[in-house]
């Protein structure tokens, strides 16, 4: 018999909670690996458990969790364990008004959910799986090593009760394939990735990842220094995911309330360039991100962050809507049942522009980052390693690499003047997406 969740919020009523929530999750989780097309690996993993979170009299929050067994044999035990256990936990923390679960909220379909993912068979994905690095090998014969060839799907069904009269339940799922090789070319070799994760099995396209890994690993081969200068710089659109994912804990009002972010006091100001649209959305068509609520059973929705180079919003959960005197934007996120729910993005995209191209007659396209994470989350300054292809009269030329760029986030926002059409999502600390951008006025230096 399954587990009653009403019963274990009631228990913990009962026990002395003023408000109890339970978050329920089961996933599902299959990866392929794959060497010289050759399986290498097949990985079938399953996980699921609930956590609950209760405010006690005094407005202290608690939590406990548990693995959930297949038969609940454990109901008489595990329900006032979990309940106790809670709110024996929250004697340890500190009151806070700004405590509360979200309210009901209308019931949604699960139309976030693709079931020709979990039809396709086994076959069939390891089938993808070795095309993908045939497609690799296939595109430049300079690609001579596999580095990691992977499949990946994962499913996952959640279900939110809270004390408020919450009750909601959901089922997601999605696919994805990445290629990482490496490209030979005299004593010289470069590595090269190449992905893609969608929420319909049919998007995905083995031939296309495989063949972006083998562009990416053979395009830096004999690639030369260059000295210091300023230039404008076309970043391609992975490259844009990745300054993105520096940017959205930035956007947190959890960051925001503690002093902790680059855009603590800009709210309505000015802190990009006024062709620049960055919108967050949690309902976003074939978003790998969507889902019809949060992690605390706030419903998705469509976050404009910044409009024409305006700071408009941060990202909100229930705790820090209540602390800032405003509404949470659906972006309560837990990393598994063992964990309090904090703020993520969901689908953070860079509004797409019109220009196919950047229409650049001399500049660098920047095709590699490291060291994003450096970004200094306060200040902004930055300082970080990229490779790329000169651009001369309009037409990429030869590879660069070994260069650094330094800057702030605020001067490389605002120096955006062209933003094209072709945008692209990747699933890197969040689901990232980012059209190629024309940026200028930041200094790089051999």
């Amino acid at each position: 018999m399954p587990i009653d969740l009403q019963e274990l919020i009631s228990k913990a009523l009962r026990s002395g909670a003023v408000q109890a929530e339970v978050f329920q999750i089961n996933s599902k989780t299959l990866k392929i690996d794959v060497l010289d097309q050759k399986i290498e690996s097949i990985d079938n993993l399953q996980d699921g458990g609930l956590g609950l979170r209760v405010i006690d009299k005094e407005k202290r929050l608690g939590f406990s969790y548990s693995t959930e067994p297949e038969e609940d044999l454990a109901l008489h035990h595990m329900v006032p364990g979990l309940a106790e256990a809670a709110l024996a936990n929250a004697r340890f923390t500190k009151p806070d008004e700004n405590h509360s679960f979200p309210g009901p909220v209308p019931s949604k379909s699960a139309e976030y959910f693709d079931p020709s993912i979990t039809s396709a068979s086994l076959k069939q994905k390891i089938d993808l799986t070795m095309q993908v690095e045939s497609a690799a090998y296939n595109y430049d014969k300079r690609v001579k090593k596999t580095e990691k060839i992977s499949y990946s799907d994962s499913e996952t069904e959640v279900r939110i009760v809270n004390s408020n009269g919450l009750d909601i339940h959901y089922k997601t799922n999605n696919c994805g394939a990445s290629a990482d090789v490496i490209a030979e070319q005299g004593s010289e070799a470069e590595s090269g990735l190449g992905i893609s994760y969608v929420t319909r099995f049919a998007d995905l396209k083995a031939k296309d990842v495989g063949e972006e890994a083998a562009r990416r690993a053979g395009e830096l081969l004999g690639a030369k220094t260059i000295g210091p200068q300023k230039i404008p710089l076309v970043l391609d659109p992975l490259v844009g995911a990745q300054i993105l994912g520096t940017l959205s804990p930035i956007l947190s009002s959890d960051s925001v309330q503690k002093g902790k972010s680059l855009f603590a006091d800009k709210m309505g100001q000015q802190v990009g360039s006024n062709i620049l649209v960055l919108i967050d959305d949690g309902k976003l068509k074939n978003g790998v991100a969507s889902a019809p609520f949060d992690d605390e059973g706030t419903p998705s929705q469509k976050t404009i962050l910044v409009e024409n180079g305006v700071l408009k919003s941060f990202l909100f959960n229930s705790y820090t809507a209540v602390k800032g005197k405003t509404r949470s934007t659906g972006n309560a996120k837990r990393t598994s049942y063992k964990s309090l729910p904090e703020i993520a993005p969901t689908n953070i995209y860079i509004k797409p522009g019109e220009k196919s191209s950047p229409d650049c007659r001399k500049g660098l396209y920047i095709t590699r980052v490291m060291g994003m994470h450096m970004v200094n989350p306060i200040s902004g300054d930055f300082s970080i390693g990229a490779a790329g292809i000169m651009i001369e009269n309009g037409e990429k030329t030869y590879p660069v690499r070994g260069i650094t760029i330094a800057g702030n986030l605020t001067d490389l926002l605002k120096g955006i003047e062209v933003i094209c059409s072709d945008l692209r999502f990747v699933p890197f600390s969040a689901n990232l997406g980012s059209p190629t951008l024309l940026v200028t006025g930041l200094s790089i230096s051999g």
